[in-house]
């Protein structure tokens, strides 16, 4: 039996409501913003958090990610999804890049907005990954998400080195898909991507 065939089981034991919120916290998202989206209280969706965790049969929210992933079926590789980061720490820009193409994405990296327009007019990317803070009178990342939606259909996650629950929700206001705090999670952040690609595409 594959690996695929015995996770599958744990899957379908979730209610319809559960698969939601799991797709949603494994996407980045809190379980305050959660709750928001869904019209529920933060209390029900802890509740369900360790409901989804016990039938999945997992003991931390890093291996329910990594469930979920192995749950998704791969992108196409004839048509991998363009990934453009945006980020002006080169050692992370490259960390973040390489890790997506080895995930079979076409990702590459640019340090600011020159850049990303730079980039843009080669290829318009189907997700853009924003750091939130791009260096001292660059324009930073809350003000390239507003001006990308403006413009341009695609997939919006914001990067940042902070978490405070203010900036992750004024990021997710601009329009951005979803927020993660550094260091990110790869595989938390391919999940996301895929999602993405899913209703882009």
């Amino acid at each position: 039996m594959t690996i695929f065939e015995t996770m599958r089981p744990h899957f379908e034991s979730l209610t319809q409501r559960q698969r939601e919120i799991a797709r949603l916290l494994v996407s980045g998202m809190t379980n305050l913003e959660v709750a928001g989206q869904l019209c529920i209280s933060v209390h029900t969706i802890k509740a369900h958090r360790a409901e989804i965790m016990s039938r999945m049969q997992v003991n931390s929210f890093a291996e329910l990610v990594n469930q979920f992933n192995r749950l998704t079926p791969p992108l196409p590789l004839t048509t991998p999804l363009h990934v453009i980061v945006v980020e002006d720490d080169e050692w992370y820009r490259d960390y973040l890049t390489d890790n997506l193409n080895e995930r079979g994405y076409s990702s590459i990296g640019v340090v600011d907005g020159e850049g990303l327009r730079a980039a843009w007019a080669q290829k318009p990317a189907d997700v853009v990954i924003l750091d939130i803070e791009l260096g001292q009178g660059k324009e930073n990342g809350l003000a390239l998400a507003t001006r990308i939606l403006s413009n341009c259909p695609c997939g919006i996650i914001m990067v940042t080195a902070k978490g405070a629950q203010d900036e992750r929700l004024e990021g997710l206001s601009t329009g951005a898909d979803a927020y993660f705090a550094k260091p990110v999670n790869i595989d938390e952040l391919s999940i996301t991507i895929t999602n993405l690609a899913r209703r882009l595409r």
